[in-house]
């Protein structure tokens, strides 16, 4: 009976050897993106999300759907590889936006309102594919995080703020 005690540990071993060896192989790290966009498929391109200090600069976009009914933007400086995660935004539907009391509500931007404002483009989509996004998302609601400033800060300093369009 004894000479089995070291059996738990040798597959432990084997296993945690296993997946180390698939998650920290050349192949593994070969397969990773080269860019934000891992899981990250739709892009969209705005200024004005960056107060009145810079109001030119773009806010690179990278959305998806996520449970919840929730959309979610990772927004990066630029849109290479070494990118800097800058800001973030969620988006929701009219009737999630409608069950928020009104001082929630006052930090939420409605898309009818604000793409037309921020000079948004969809750059990887064609004219005819950006306008049925562009309609798709017009009732929806955004409220944009903005953890720090890359034109003001060349490290991730600041208190975040919230982006509230004019």
């Amino acid at each position: 009976m004894t000479k089995y005690l070291f059996l738990p540990g040798v597959i432990v071993a084997f296993v945690f050897g296993t997946l180390a060896g698939h998650l920290f192989s050349p192949r593994a790290a070969a397969a990773a993106s080269t860019n934000p966009t891992q899981g990250w498929t739709l892009h969209i391109d705005a200024q004005k999300h960056f107060g009145d200090a810079h109001p030119g600069e773009i806010a690179h976009h990278w959305c998806k759907p996520v449970s919840g009914g929730l959309t979610e933007c990772q927004i990066y400086d630029g849109d290479s590889a070494d990118a800097r995660l800058v800001a973030v935004e969620t988006i929701v539907a009219p009737a999630t936006y409608k069950s928020f009391p009104p001082d929630e509500q006052a930090y939420w931007h409605w898309h009818k309102v604000e793409i037309p404002k921020v000079n948004a483009t969809l750059p990887d989509m064609s004219p005819a594919e950006a306008a049925k996004t562009v309609a798709a998302m017009t009732d929806t609601y955004g409220k944009v995080w903005v953890l720090w400033d890359p034109m003001t800060n060349s490290n991730p300093v600041g208190t975040p703020t919230i982006t509230i369009l004019k």
